[in-house]
């Protein structure tokens, strides 16, 4: 059976099934709550047209108003590229759990498909990850520097002035807690417009850790009455079961809270056009095959009006516990060899502990003294000179008492 071979001539037989799977596979996922451009390679115009008009009492005289408008945002999808070589036998294994030598019911064409749609379901897992966090990079060497997530967009329009308190559509909320997770999601809600809240298909999209405390919240203070049937709460209380909580595995780390609809979650994709090329071939390794696709991504808000948005951000704190630790949950560690300095302060008075929790990230210690905790860095990964396969960012997971509190450290680029 020549895998290998077969795998060659699969680029064109399967083409439009790999280039989509990224987006197939995540159909019952984040894509069930966001709403998907097909055709958008490179920039798309999105956004509403708006206006005012409305009936009279009836004029003979023409008397016309003009208040129609149209508010224009980009969609831009960034092209990337997949470039992996790999043991088809080695990869069958993987897959099968059994040696290829010892096929049985399947084709030749099945397990060479499979063993294509396993790239792109990789693929699909890392697009999911970084759908929040991803930070547009031009000489980046990951998914997260492919596009600009919901995260990245969101802090380029609060310090552009676009989303803030004034304009309704940004508030600052308490350090969530175990005992009052379900109070600031819904004064969220109820913090958001009329127009908002009326909205169809509305979703409050938060990490999933805030999910498991609300589910935990609701269960301790709604566990007796006969509609609360079921552990897991899909629904935000007081709302009619008509605000939907959201917990994707991309938001992990994210600082904001979204209210907002599916028709204004973004999620822009090509598929259409003859840019997007999957090509597999043997390399100068003659026992390996080589897999090349190359693809367009990107998301967007189509409007971040009050009318369409709410962004909260909560406090620095604690989600799990009743202790509340408060500190900074964003930091740049140094270029080059060094280290910062922050303060945590706990509720109780206690001191904090610190330990790096992301697996592989050898270029970053932690040690706690009292309340203040050093962040060193040791290594230079992902410089210009250095390939080192380790997270671009990591962890730290301060804690004190019964709560913690999760700090994402960001390398920064090398100099020297």
């Amino acid at each position: 059976m020549e895998i290998a071979s077969l795998l060659v001539n699969s680029s064109a037989k399967f083409r439009k099934e790999i280039l989509a799977m990224p987006v197939a596979a995540l159909m019952t996922t984040a894509l069930a709550h966001m709403t998907l451009r097909r055709g958008v390679a490179g920039d798309e115009t999105v956004g509403a047209v708006g206006s005012g008009a409305e009936a009279r009492p009836y004029k003979t005289a023409k008397g016309a108003t003009d208040t129609a408008s149209i508010k224009a945002r980009k969609l831009t999808t960034y092209l990337g590229d997949v470039l992996e070589e790999f043991d088809p036998y080695q990869l069958y294994t993987t897959v099968y759990g059994e040696a290829a030598s010892d096929k049985t019911k399947r084709t030749d064409m099945e397990i060479v498909r499979d063993l294509s749609m396993a790239m792109g379901k990789s693929v699909s897992k890392k697009l999911a990850a970084a759908l929040f966090a991803a930070v547009r990079n031009d000489n980046g060497t990951n998914t997260l520097a492919l596009f600009n997530g919901f995260d990245t967009i969101a802090a380029a329009e609060i310090t552009a002035g676009n989303i803030s308190a004034l304009k309704g559509n940004y508030m600052d909320v308490a350090a969530i807690t175990a005992a009052n997770v379900g109070d600031v999601l819904k004064s969220i809600y109820d913090g958001a417009s009329e127009e908002l809240q009326e909205a169809d298909n509305l979703k409050m999209f938060v990490p999933r850790s805030v999910k498991l405390l609300y589910d935990e919240w609701f269960l301790a203070h709604f566990g007796a009455v006969n509609y609360n049937s079921a552990y897991g709460r899909k629904w935000l209380h007081g709302t009619d079961d008509h605000c939907e909580i959201v917990a994707l595995s991309g938001q992990k780390n994210s600082p904001y809270i979204y209210l907002t609809t599916k028709n204004n979650m973004l999620v822009g994709c090509d598929q259409e056009s003859n840019k997007e090329k999957v090509l597999v071939r043997v390399p100068d390794n003659p026992k390996v095959v080589q897999f090349f696709m190359c693809f367009f991504w990107g998301v967007q808000f189509e409007m971040i009006d009050a009318e369409f948005l709410m962004v909260a951000k909560p406090a620095a704190g604690s989600v799990s516990g009743e202790t509340v630790i408060s500190g900074d949950q964003l930091i740049e560690a140094p270029a080059t060899s060094g280290y910062n300095d922050r303060t945590y302060s706990a509720s109780n008075g206690a001191n904090v502990s610190a330990a790096v929790i992301t697996e592989g990230a050898s270029w970053l210690t932690v040690a706690a003294t009292g309340n203040k905790v050093r962040f060193t860095r040791t290594a230079y990964a992902y410089d210009a000179t250095n390939t080192e396969a380790t997270p671009r960012q990591a962890t730290v997971r301060i804690s004190a008492g019964n709560g913690h509190l999760d700090v994402v450290v960001k390398q920064a680029m090398a100099t020297e």
